[in-house]
């Protein structure tokens, strides 16, 4: 049986399609449920919950709970630690998938040897590959990735044949997507697409959530997320209580905490008001891929909502007030995705000639795909654009490269990078290759190097020497490639650098309750992902005053514990004291790269004195790196950054998701740090 499957941050869906009644049906859960939250839960006597189960047991802060790990997926990095067992995203997604299977194996009676799939629109090489190794561990062959909105889009003009252009609206409960598509007789054709991989539906639950809290501290002085049960139970509620204010006017939010109750009274102008910013937010990737694509709101027909997150009635409201297009609602919002991927399936089978005859989806790329190269004067490395973002997939191009005259090397390396821009550092870098078996006479041979989008948006390479096919082998990408924002002549070395990282925390009281909790686990994970014999770390502490809780060290165990020892207001209650000068004289101790990582959630008494601290480290080339959250001052966070893009602004519940990016970018060195 083939089968297509929404896997998704929040949710999940398995559907097929019946030949018999011509249509994708839904295949239901074990509960009956047609999806399924994307949950697991690890308990203390062994067992692992997934699904409904696992949903259960989060709400209740029972066991340890993994969730929207799909924000994680391809990057490698541990979500969740169980029994001395890492997992990563991609392990988790396989342990859903798994489930997803074998329920609905049961209500079939029949065996899965196929599925189709979905991934975000905005979903990079790394991302998608992981997805099909996730399902491919389950035992199955996933013969195709498709594009979220692209398998809604198919579910949606399977039913329509009359000719229109779509833009499709996907808000799903974790991601963001934006795809415009042509529907003609039936057949579609992506025109482009855009995203945001952390906004989702989650952030409205997560408004709500502190729209009660805030009230409740303001009245009690004492703060429900401070409690992890009680947290997680207003996590998983906020959801139920955004879900009736799509029907109702109103909501009665009842929060206890520490002897203390109280019911709040949300009316949904009030919530939409409070999250205007996130409906502004999908606006932006709205009017960035219109502009890519030369294309005005007039040459859109119509507006297609997918993801649940649409049902609230604000975003409807919202689409029509700024655009002027028919907003079109229907039944299948939480479910076309997967009953596209479930038509996409059939295509797929060797019996569905005539189907895909009726019916051809021309899918694009989310990224544009480059190698590094030379600019024509030699001087600085640049990416060099292959195949263009929103090029027809499968997309092949091929490129003559001329080794030097007077060169005589037996491999040419090759980098694969993933971005628009033409500075390599600001793009991903996805992999390197080592090309060899080719005849070199020192007079300058050519090889041809062809890039290749297969249907799913994953990467291959081959290479040429004339009609011979070479050989292409596969190498790590050097963990660091700082190299490459500097002169060719400077050749890259494969010896580890050192790295000295001070991580500096805000104990003043904003820090008080979920935001210390929040940052304790963001820098286990932070530790975690980055932990190897060629990296330190020491842990700083200030407020009014600033301590050394841990010296530079490379033993994790006791970063950890120190970690634990972090306490609000042990340093006074405000922050008058910049912990700079003393990061700057622990990470400068030792040879390597110097990081320094700044988090705070609020404003700096004395902030000429930071910034003068700050100077004094870009010119020791210590890189600083400044998280803000709460009431943190983002033009103070510009200012002592010393890195491109080193000011983040973030929220509590996204504060990992800000860690990992940071991890991610000093593993790959993508930060252009410098080796004293």
């Amino acid at each position: 049986m083939k089968v297509g499957i929404d896997l998704g941050t929040t949710y999940s869906a398995v559907a097929r399609y019946d030949s018999a009644a011509n249509k994708p049906v839904m295949l239901n859960n074990s509960f009956g449920k047609e999806i399924t939250p994307s949950v697991i839960c690890f308990l203390d006597d062994g067992d692992i919950l997934v699904g409904e189960d696992a949903k259960d047991m989060q709400s209740n802060g029972t066991g340890v709970n993994a969730a929207a790990f799909k924000r994680n997926m391809g990057d490698g990095s541990i979500v969740v630690s169980f029994n001395d067992k890492d997992y990563t995203a991609e392990d988790l997604s396989a342990m859903l998938l798994k489930h997803l299977i074998e329920d609905a194996e049961k209500v079939t009676g029949e065996k899965i040897d196929e599925a189709v799939i979905t991934v975000p629109a905005y979903f990079e090489d790394a991302q998608r590959t992981a997805t099909k190794r996730a399902g491919e561990s389950c035992g199955i062959k996933v013969p195709k990735i498709i594009n979220e909105p692209t398998a809604a889009a198919i579910s949606y003009g399977y039913k329509h044949s009359s000719d229109k252009t779509l833009l499709v609206y996907d808000l799903g409960g974790g991601t963001f997507d934006v795809t415009i598509v042509r529907i003609t007789k039936g057949n579609i054709e992506v025109i482009g697409t855009h995203g945001n991989h952390i906004l989702g539906g989650k952030d409205w639950d997560a408004a709500i959530v502190k729209y009660v809290c805030d009230k409740f501290v303001n009245e009690f002085d004492v703060d429900p997320r401070d409690d992890l049960p009680t947290k997680n139970e207003l996590i998983v509620a906020a959801e139920g209580y955004k879900k009736t204010l799509s029907v109702a006017e109103s909501v009665t939010i009842p929060v206890n905490y520490d002897g203390c109750s109280e019911k709040y009274t949300l009316t949904r102008d009030e919530f939409e008001s409070m999250t205007e910013h996130l409906m502004n937010a999908t606006k932006d990737v709205m009017d960035e891929l219109m502009e890519s694509l030369s294309m005005q709101w007039t040459d859109i027909d119509e507006i297609l909502l997918v993801g649940g997150s649409t049902r609230m009635p604000g975003v409807a409201k919202f689409l029509k007030t700024f655009t002027g297009r028919e907003v079109v609602t229907h039944g299948d919002t939480d479910l076309a995705v997967a009953k596209g991927a479930a038509i996409t399936a059939e295509l797929y089978s060797s019996n569905a000639t005539g189907m895909r005859a009726a019916m051809n989806v021309v899918d694009v790329t989310a990224h544009s795909l480059g190698a590094l190269s030379v600019s024509q004067d030699g001087k600085k490395f640049v990416n060099e654009i292959m195949i263009k973002k929103n090029s027809k997939v499968p997309s092949t191009v091929r490129k003559q490269f001329t080794i030097k005259p007077g060169n005589m090397t037996d491999k040419i390396e090759v980098y694969t990078l993933q971005g628009e821009s033409r500075v390599p550092l600001d793009c991903n870098v996805l992999a390197k290759v080592v090309i060899t078996g080719f005849y070199n006479d020192g007079k300058g041979p050519i090889i041809d190097i062809e890039y290749n989008y297969d249907e799913n948006g994953i990467v291959n390479i081959k290479a040429y020497q004339g009609d011979d096919a070479l050989e292409v082998r596969s190498e790590s990408v050097p963990e660091d490639i700082r190299w490459m924002g500097g002169d060719p002549k400077d050749m890259p070395t494969d010896e580890k650098i050192s790295k000295n990282i001070a991580i500096c925390v805000d104990l003043s009281r904003s820090m008080e309750g979920d935001p210390i909790e929040a940052a304790k686990d963001s820098i286990r994970r932070f530790v975690r992902t980055l932990a190897d014999d060629k990296t330190k770390f020491s842990l700083i502490g200030f407020g009014d005053k600033v301590k050394v809780v841990a010296e530079l060290t490379g033993d994790t165990d006791v970063i950890m514990g120190s970690i634990e020892d972090l306490k609000v207001k042990m340093l006074g209650r405000g922050t008058d004291a910049s912990p700079l000068d003393v990061a700057r004289s622990v990470v400068g101790s030792q040879p390597g790269v110097g990081i320094i990582v700044v988090l705070t959630d609020g404003i700096w008494g004395k902030r000429d004195n930071a910034v003068n601290q700050a100077l004094s480290c870009r010119n020791a080339n210590i890189a600083i790196i400044a998280i803000g959250l709460g009431e943190a001052d983002t033009s103070f966070l510009r200012q002592i950054a010393t890195v491109d893009d080193g000011a983040l602004f973030t929220t509590i519940d996204k504060l990992g998701d800000t860690f990992g990016t940071i991890a991610t970018a000093i593993s790959s060195g993508n930060m252009g740090l410098a080796v004293r």
